[in-house]
């Protein structure tokens, strides 16, 4: 064990040491994680455990990886996985990883400590959606034709002189009356054809400033979890899906070239709600064809967004509340005696229950419902 823990100390102060995190598909709760450590020298008769610090200071578990059924004392690769119960869909930085040495009764161990800047997110989840139905609004190739002919405005700053056997009502009167220019705006077009369509995502909330955990993890996952249902069932229906979201530009680095879905898997999982960038200022009408949003949504933009362009655009709206369901006399009983202290998700639901804003957020939910049926 000592020798082992000189061999690693000393190839750290040689700056030879590397580390390598990466993530992989699940379908538990537990994330599998992917790890590659080397050079080490095996401890004999002991063991080899890590624990991670990340997030400002978040320590992990001490863990040991499951390696290779191949592994062997004289291989100085570290390579093994170790599932992570992690709930959040997000993006984790790791600061630095303890490395432990430890003997075969783990009586004593010795650690090393190893600064680092690796970094792994958490993927949202697919679930079954129903069929959403949506057409293409915007072309850059014409090659895909569409049964409903649509219509595309004319530049309402792109003029022409007057002839003829133009509309008088085009005419701008404001031009006439300073110049005695007769010049028309240009008229819109009907465009039979259409290539691709953009989804607009809103991560809007009019409640920022009253967030709680609940809100900032549990219900953010959850949307993240349907966002990315709902552009996976888009992409199934053979559409050229073009994703808008109202985040800031973040800086995204794949080992290899990622595919279009794992970026935008990547960039969901790294959204966050916001207040800066509202409704009416993030979606463009002219090219938006379906807008998701969620409970926290400001009605009176979605109704102002509505009246302008209600046939425009298609509307897809996600009640984070669906989160928790509702609980009855049974299960709160079961929850008080039998629920250990340490379940998060019995946690969410209880600290959602007892949220100041809860009844509010759910009297938006229910006028957002009311303002989308009556499109």
């Amino acid at each position: 064990m000592l020798l082992s823990w000189l061999f690693f100390l000393f190839k750290r102060y040689k700056k030879q040491i590397s580390f390598h995190i990466t993530t992989k598909e699940f379908d538990t709760p537990y994330q599998p994680i992917v790890l590659a450590l080397k050079p080490i020298l095996r401890p004999i008769l002991g063991y080899i455990k890590l624990r991670f610090i990340y997030d400002n200071g978040s320590f992990s578990k001490k863990i040991q990886l499951v390696e290779d059924e191949h592994a062997n004392w004289f291989n100085r690769n570290l390579n093994g996985f170790y599932d992570w119960e992690i709930t959040d869909i997000k993006e984790f930085r790791i600061s630095s990883v303890v490395v432990y040495f430890e003997d075969f009764l783990q009586f004593f161990s010795l650690t090393v400590s190893l600064p680092t800047a690796e970094r792994f997110y958490t993927p949202p989840q697919s679930q079954p959606l129903q069929n959403l139905e949506a057409k293409q609004r915007n072309t850059e190739i014409k090659n895909s034709r569409i049964d409903e002919i649509r219509k595309v405005e004319g530049d309402l700053f792109s003029y022409k002189k007057f002839e003829s056997h133009d509309d008088l009502r085009r005419i701008v009167w404001k031009i006439y009356a300073k110049n005695k220019e007769l010049v028309i705006r240009s008229p819109e077009i009907l465009e039979p054809y259409a290539s691709h369509l953009y989804l607009y995502v809103s991560f809007f909330s009019k409640f920022l400033n009253n967030h709680t955990e609940v809100i900032n993890n549990a219900m953010l996952n959850f949307y993240k979890n349907k966002v990315w249902s709902i552009y996976r069932n888009l992409v199934l229906q053979n559409n050229d899906v073009r994703w808008a979201s109202d985040q800031p530009e973040k800086s995204i680095s794949f080992s290899v070239n990622p595919s279009k879905e794992e970026e935008i898997k990547h960039l969901i999982a790294v959204s966050e709600w916001q207040d800066n960038i509202d409704l009416l200022n993030f979606v463009q009408p002219q090219k938006a064809a379906i807008v998701v949003i969620s409970s926290l949504t400001d009605i009176k933009q979605l109704k102002q967004l509505i009246a302008w362009h209600k046939n425009e655009i298609n509307f897809l709206f996600v009640p984070i509340s669906n989160q928790f369901k509702r609980q009855g006399i049974r299960s709160w009983i079961t929850w008080f005696f039998l629920e250990q202290e340490k379940n998060k998700k019995a946690k969410n639901r209880m600290a959602w229950t007892f949220y100041p804003l809860r009844r509010e957020i759910l009297r938006n939910e229910k006028e957002l419902r009311k303002i989308l049926k009556s499109v």
